[in-house]
């Protein structure tokens, strides 16, 4: 944000130097001239008859006035007739651009500006002349061919004193003539310094965005690691809490038939309360299609915990084999059993279970009752 409000002041800072330098500033004789001529031979355009830009330019490359695109426009009677009359009357004042402007309409100034201010940059010599001031020697000479006194030469000294006092009216005169060109240099300065301080915080940001992306990463891969921990404890304690209810289950039936053999049946459940199942893909009944109590390579995808026979949880075998098994379609293998965030499209190598599935023995088959999630890494 700062570097963004930093190149929008120096963008202000150029466009008021540039404003302040051309807005207001007087045009020499010759260069005035020359654009009240352009402002005719567009006008001339915009009804109809005037030549192109080129031609003119061919014909007069030092620039053109009035009278001579009078001679290029001479055969055109009437209409041209009265585009001179109307901009002859302007040729003998003066002004700066924005008087030029009010020549002409706004969509005649627009082509006008460019190829003037184009005419101003090639021709600097014309653009930078200063009108011829009157010489004090001959304007004395042109007033008096003849006696000379003693009035005359207190005159003289009066015309001394006050040419002093114009030489310091023009002095301030000057200085307030340029104040828009001081102005000008002075935004100029403030937008290099602008732009100068916002390169200088370049780098300072970049590095701040490279920091704050390894800091993001880092706090994702905390977060990754504590969502896996808290995944595993939840499944231990689900473990734990369905054998407990089990064991319950059976001691309270056993105590209420015989203590004995309730003492017989909790120490045999006890021994044999876990039981692992290997499942293969489940087909469209969500039912497991292929059981086994040991590991088939090939075949099982999944790995079922069950403490009763009846209900278990299951979720995919962590080993590498099975995972490059199971993605190579993983319409078939994972999706009827398992749900997740665009799994059937694999994104990695590994198969992480984030959630257990839940399953149960019906009719002779391991249903699925809930779906595992996952997700893929590597």
């Amino acid at each position: 944000m700062k570097r963004i409000t930093l190149l929008m002041a120096a963008i202000i800072c150029l466009a008021v130097s540039l404003t302040a330098q051309n807005a207001d500033q007087p045009l020499s004789p010759a260069l005035w001239k020359q654009g009240v001529a352009t402002c005719a031979h567009y006008t001339a355009h915009a009804r109809g008859f005037g030549k192109r830009i080129e031609e003119i330019k061919s014909q007069y490359p030092q620039g053109y006035t009035l009278d001579n695109l009078n001679e290029v426009y001479s055969n055109q009677g009437r209409r041209w007739e009265k585009i001179y009359n109307e901009f002859k009357k302007e040729e003998d004042k003066s002004g700066s651009m924005e008087d030029l402007k009010e020549l002409v309409t706004p969509q005649i100034w627009k082509l006008v500006e460019p190829e003037f201010t184009a005419f101003i940059t090639d021709h600097p010599e014309i653009a930078n002349a200063v009108p011829a001031q009157p010489n004090d020697g001959q304007q004395a000479e042109g007033e008096d061919n003849g006696q000379v006194d003693q009035n005359e030469a207190d005159n003289t000294q009066g015309n001394a004193v006050q040419a002093n006092r114009a030489k310091k009216d023009c002095v301030l005169g000057d200085c307030w003539a340029n104040l828009p060109l001081w102005l000008g240099i002075l935004g100029s300065l403030l937008g290099l310094c602008s732009l100068l301080i916002a390169l200088s915080n370049r780098g300072k940001i970049k590095e701040m965005r490279r920091n704050f992306a390894r800091e993001l990463d880092r706090t994702n891969a905390n977060l990754q690691e504590f969502s896996t921990d808290a995944a595993d404890q939840m499944k231990a304690l689900s473990i734990r809490l369905t054998g407990k209810a089990v064991r319950s289950a059976g001691v309270a039936a056993a105590v209420e038939e015989e203590p004995v053999v309730a003492e017989l049946e909790e120490s045999e459940q006890e021994e044999s309360e876990v039981t692992n199942l290997f499942m293969s893909k489940p087909d469209e009944n969500d039912d497991f299609t292929r059981v086994s109590d040991t590991f088939e390579p090939g075949n099982s995808i999944y790995v079922l915990t069950t403490f009763d026979g009846q209900h278990g949880t299951f979720e995919v075998i962590d080993k590498p084999e099975v995972h490059s098994f199971a993605l190579m379609m993983p319409a078939e293998n994972l999706i009827r059993a398992c749900s997740g965030n665009a799994i059937q499209i694999p994104s990695g190598t590994r198969i992480v279970t984030d959630r257990a599935g839940e399953a149960e023995f019906t009719d002779g088959k391991w249903h699925i009752v809930v779906k595992a999630i996952i997700h893929y890494e590597g």
